[in-house]
């Protein structure tokens, strides 16, 4: 039994006043609570009508709470929570909360990759067929605003709540129980901020740990060898064979996706997993292959990009750690230029590139990492070094043939030179772009 319900009344506390925080904010408001929004940040640019508010500093006021509701990302060893800790005070996700007065049926996802790739999928297939479908989490699309939006719009029609999740999101979890759960693979990454793959691995199973037998766990058995030690989810294990069969518990099916825009070895356990989900819901196959068939591929995730060149471009900027990049180069046949850096978020040992020596002609790095990336590769590849990000993509251009793959995939974090991979992604599509024009 939840122990903080009911909610009215009560004092709920917000850390954090992005779009989650600011979602909950609202959606605890709206359900009669008594809400405290703090951030340390200075903002000015937020009005919330009828929320007393802090901004610039984590006062002790937020002490006087029943509940707080910590935004993802804010670590659980900082100077504020350490306080909250020591006065007892129970911390909750703005997911677990959201998750407390929904009646809908939640589809919840995590996983290192694919994640974006899979939820969107998995949301086309369910309207495409007529239902109700709500996507959220770590999509930009806070669970509290969707759960907001149900209550508020009342029907006799079955909600569907499709739930991208992090590993920030799910540390924090308490009674959080998804309908059907999907881990679709696990690689280290995070590791900044979880210090160890250990506990970034456990934040992830946390998604399976208050099913019960009338839940469905879907997993990569590639990746996965265990549920959470608390669940009691019905396992449903899922395989992508390296000659690209699918396996579901251990029996090879067969799903007709040529005509699918999603290719590589990782987006076909997308597809899998995807396929597994909605049949579980009761759609039928014809119906979810159409669905897959129609799916156009997301920007900046193996994006082909078609300019006027004869060397092929592909934007992976979303390739933010190592295992992605590999899924990447798996992806396409040979002639590879690799452009690779940014800020490498795990000690990454880039040096299990070598085994792609067959593939990649070479390697461009850029930014922050390329000398770590730099001393692990030097040995195996002709590589290039830049500290600008254009450089290192003009360099790609001016190396390359009519036969080359000039593939973006930088298994790093784009921090230390863009707002975010996407920034990253556009600006090397346009670099290309302004450059076939001229010439």
């Amino acid at each position: 039994m939840n122990k903080f319900l009911p909610i009215n009344n009560k004092k709920v506390g917000i850390l954090g006043a992005a779009k989650s925080g600011l979602a909950a904010a609202q959606l605890a408001n709206n359900l009669g609570a008594e809400v405290f929004l703090s951030d340390i940040k200075s903002l000015s640019n937020i009005k919330i009508d009828g929320i007393e508010f802090e901004f610039g500093k984590h006062s002790d006021k937020i002490l006087d709470s029943d509940l707080i509701i910590k935004s993802p990302g804010i670590n659980n060893n900082s100077k504020i929570i350490n306080k909250i800790k020591d006065s007892s005070i129970p911390i909750v996700s703005e997911i677990e909360f959201a998750s407390w007065f929904t009646d809908g049926f939640i589809i919840a996802l995590t996983g290192t990759n694919g994640k974006t790739t899979t939820v969107q999928l998995i949301d086309s297939i369910l309207k495409n067929d007529g239902f109700v479908s709500l996507l959220g989490g770590n999509i930009g699309i806070p669970f509290s605003t969707n759960v907001l939006h149900e209550k508020n719009n009342l029907n006799d029609n079955q909600i569907f709540h499709v739930l991208e999740l992090s590993s920030f999101q799910l540390e924090d979890i308490k009674y959080f129980k998804p309908n059907i759960s999907i881990i679709l693979n696990i690689s280290p990454d995070h590791i900044d901020y979880h210090e160890n793959f250990s506990n970034y691995l456990d934040a992830k199973l946390k998604i399976t740990m208050n099913q019960d037998i009338n839940c469905h766990a879907i997993i990569n058995e590639c990746d996965i060898s265990n549920l959470h030690k608390k669940s009691k989810a019905k396992e449903i294990k899922f395989k992508v064979s390296k000659n690209d069969s699918f396996f579901v518990k251990g029996k090879k099916i067969e799903l007709n996706i040529t005509n699918s825009l999603l290719k590589g070895k990782h987006n076909y356990e997308n597809i899998l997993s995807a396929f597994i989900a909605c049949k579980l819901c009761g759609l039928k196959n014809e119906s979810i292959i159409n669905s897959i068939n129609v799916f156009k591929s997301l920007p900046h995730r193996l994006e082909k990009i078609f300019f006027k060149s004869e060397p092929i471009f592909y934007n992976d900027s979303k390739a933010t750690n190592l295992h992605a990049t590999c899924a990447a180069i798996d992806s396409i046949e040979s002639n590879i230029i690799l452009i690779l850096g940014g800020i490498d978020k795990n000690n990454s040992d880039f040096s299990i590139l070598k085994r792609y020596k067959n593939k990649i002609q070479k390697i461009i790095l850029y930014g922050e990492s390329r000398e770590f990336i730099n001393q692990q590769l030097a040995n195996y590849f002709d590589i290039y070094s830049y500290q600008n990000f254009d450089k290192a993509v003009y360099k790609s251009i001016e190396d390359s043939n009519n036969k080359n793959n000039i593939l973006l995939s930088p298994a790093c974090a784009s921090f230390d030179q863009f707002k975010n991979y996407e920034e990253r992604g556009n600006y090397f599509k346009e670099i290309v772009s302004n450059y076939y024009e001229k010439n």
